[in-house]
């Protein structure tokens, strides 16, 4: 998922139902876990909760740099 990009609904739903919670810091797990809650509540996220989590995604998924 581009960042650049507005991340969709389901694209949303989509990272927070498949982020690797092992990978991520304390502090990301608890924004993570607090995220998943207030968007099964509300289906809504703001513009920076919806950028974070798609920089967590693409850390997760884009390839290593090699040297």
């Amino acid at each position: 998922m581009n960042n650049k990009q507005e991340l969709t609904d389901s694209a949303i739903t989509q990272i927070l139902e498949n982020i690797d919670d092992s990978k991520l810091s304390e502090w990301e797990k608890e924004f993570v876990a607090s995220v998943k809650i207030y968007w099964k509540k509300n289906k809504k996220l703001s513009d920076k909760q919806r950028k974070r989590l798609g920089e967590l995604w693409e850390k997760q998924h884009s390839p290593k740099e090699s040297k």
